[in-house]
């Protein structure tokens, strides 16, 4: 029987839509930029932000197979760039601004609550372990009423990697004790999370949802054809 159930965010507990490519998402950040002296233009802001993404990318596969970017330090490079000093609190601000304008929904799936609650009461720990940037999530978390019942949440990047990584699910197991034969790791993404948790040598459980077009390398221990969440207590609360 499972002890630890870990859990992908995005895509699995929260339906969620961002568009980063938008004009309109680049035009906001270029006035909201302009109110702390730092000057770019629509095309050049867009540039500056994708060109800093690579660069974290192509610096970090010196030390990891799945790299992972920081935003808040591609927005203190942002500011750099003009030759502007920021704090990283000025800079978690902007990046935050970057999210709400370019986020179009944000939402529970159905039912997560109640899969949660029946978790917890039967004992279980819940854990989150997601690709996501902790400037952005920590807030979405709290805004969602998701916090309270998890007893541990890894965000990539402040971990500098990413799933599928298994690098990444093992900072996550070390970090808070947990042995891996009693952790189940419940997912909806066939790379990230099921080839993912096979890398760490974790049973994983497959919400098969509609973005799910491909298919894992590694069979998943457990799937859910429909991709619906609250099948996971019928299926794992008596293993």
């Amino acid at each position: 029987m499972y002890k630890n159930f870990i859990f992908d965010l995005y895509g699995t507990l929260v339906d969620i839509r961002t568009n980063e490519y938008e004009t309109g998402v680049w035009e906001k950040l270029s006035e909201t930029l302009n109110f702390y002296g730092v000057y770019y233009n629509v095309d050049e802001l867009r540039e500056a932000y994708f060109s800093s993404c690579e660069l974290q990318i192509t610096l970090g596969k010196k030390k990891y197979q799945y790299p992972e970017v920081d935003v808040v330090e591609v927005f203190r490079h942002i500011f750099e760039n003009k030759n502007k000093k920021t704090s990283k609190p000025l800079a978690t601000h902007i990046a935050q601004q970057f999210r709400a304008f370019s986020t179009q929904h944000i939402r529970l799936f159905d039912g997560v609550t109640d899969v949660l609650k029946d978790l917890r009461r039967a004992g279980k720990k819940l854990y989150i372990l997601s690709n996501a940037q902790a400037c952005f999530t920590k807030p979405e978390l709290s805004k969602l009423g998701l916090r309270k019942y998890f007893n541990g949440v890894m965000y990539s990047s402040d971990e500098g990697c990413a799933k599928p990584d298994g690098m990444f699910f093992s900072r996550l197991t070390e970090k808070y004790g947990l042995n891996r034969k009693d952790c189940i790791y419940i997912g909806n993404d066939p790379v990230t999370d099921v080839d993912g948790a096979r890398n760490a040598k974790i049973d994983c459980l497959w919400l098969k949802t509609d973005d799910s077009d491909d298919q894992p390398r590694f069979a998943p221990k457990y799937t859910v054809p429909n991709g619906d969440i609250t099948e996971v207590p019928k299926l794992l609360l008596k293993k």
